[in-house]
C-alpha cells in the first residue's frame, strides 16, 4: 500500500497549477468546530465556519466565526478544528484553553486567532501582506455547509465536512467602510472583493494568489445591492395558500468580501507569524 505524503511547516510558494495548489492548501484548511457541554452532560457540536493555519501553531479565523451576537463563545466552549483529507483522514487540533490564552478575538478586525498546543508539525500557508492588484486570480478554499458527525461511538466521522474550493479574479480592491451586521462595524478597511458566492461556513477561509498558494485575505462574508424590483403575476391557478397573485421579485448584484491580511499584520507578528 503506496503511504499517502503528509506535507508539514510551510507549503510551497512556487507558481504551480491550480489543482496542485489548491491540493496544497487542503492540508492547512480546517473546519472550526464549537463544543459546548450542556447540563444534562451531553455535548451540542456547532459547525461554525472555516479557517487556516499561517504557522505550525497559529490558526486564523475570523471574530464573528467564534463570537458572533447570534451565537456567542461561552465559558466552558471547546473548538476543535477538523479537516477531511480524503474522504477518510483528517486531523483534529482541540483548543480548549479559554479567552485570553489560546483563544484572542479582534472583534474590530473581525480576525480571531486560535493556538494549537499539538505536537503535530502542521502544515500552513505562505502568506503575502502585498496589494491585490485587480483582476488578479484567486483562489478560496474552506469547509461551507459544514456537519460534523459522530459514530455510536462518539467519534468524529468525517462524512459531513466537504473541502469545497472556487477560482475566480479580484474583481475590486477598496478601502471602505464595511457593516456586515455584527455590531462592529470595520471602519476605512482595505477590501478585497471577488464577484461569487460565499456561502455560510466559507466565512474565516482563506482567500489564496491562484498561482502559488499564497494567502491575501480570509473570507468576511458578502453584499448585496438591489438593482431592479419589479411586480410580477403568480400566473399558475389556484394560488397556494396565503399568497398574493401579485407579489414583488428583486434582483440583487452579489459581491464577495475578503479582508486582507496587512491590517491584522500587527496581531500575527504578535505570535511569531513571519513571511
Amino acid at each position: 500500500m503506496t503511504k499517502t505524503f503528509i506535507p508539514a511547516g510551510r507549503l510551497s510558494s512556487k507558481v504551480r497549477p491550480f489543482r496542485n495548489v489548491v491540493s496544497d492548501v487542503r492540508h492547512a484548511v480546517f473546519s472550526v468546530n464549537r463544543h459546548r457541554p450542556l447540563p444534562d452532560g451531553k455535548c451540542q457540536i456547532s459547525p461554525l465556519g472555516s479557517g487556516f493555519f499561517v504557522s505550525s501553531r497559529v490558526f486564523v479565523t475570523c471574530w464573528h466565526v467564534i463570537d458572533s451576537p447570534a451565537s456567542p463563545h461561552q465559558n466552558g466552549d471547546v473548538y476543535r478544528l477538523v479537516n477531511n483529507l480524503d474522504g477518510t483522514h483528517g486531523f483534529v487540533h482541540e483548543i480548549n484553553g479559554g479567552l485570553g490564552k489560546d483563544i484572542h478575538l479582534y472583534p474590530d478586525q473581525d480576525l480571531a486567532i486560535l493556538l494549537s498546543d499539538t505536537k503535530l508539525d502542521q502544515a500552513f500557508l505562505p502568506i503575502s501582506y502585498a496589494d491585490v492588484p485587480v483582476g488578479q486570480e484567486i483562489g478560496v478554499a474552506g469547509y461551507p455547509l459544514a456537519r460534523l458527525l459522530t459514530d455510536a461511538g462518539g467519534n468524529v466521522t468525517l462524512g459531513g465536512l466537504v473541502y469545497r474550493v472556487a477560482k475566480g479574479v479580484a474583481t475590486a480592491y477598496y478601502r471602505t467602510n464595511l457593516d456586515s451586521g455584527y455590531g462592529h462595524p470595520l471602519n476605512d478597511r482595505m477590501v478585497l472583493e471577488v464577484n461569487f458566492l460565499f456561502v455560510p461556513g466559507n466565512s474565516g477561509g482563506p482567500i489564496f494568489d491562484a498561482e502559488n498558494g499564497r494567502v491575501i485575505a480570509y473570507v468576511e462574508g458578502f453584499q448585496h445591492y438591489k438593482i431592479k424590483e419589479v411586480l410580477e403575476h403568480y400566473t399558475q391557478t389556484p394560488v397556494p395558500g396565503g399568497m398574493s397573485a401579485e407579489y414583488l421579485d428583486s434582483v440583487y448584484a452579489v459581491y464577495s468580501v475578503g479582508l486582507t491580511l496587512e491590517p491584522v499584520r500587527v496581531q500575527l507578528e504578535e505570535f511569531g507569524v513571519r513571511l
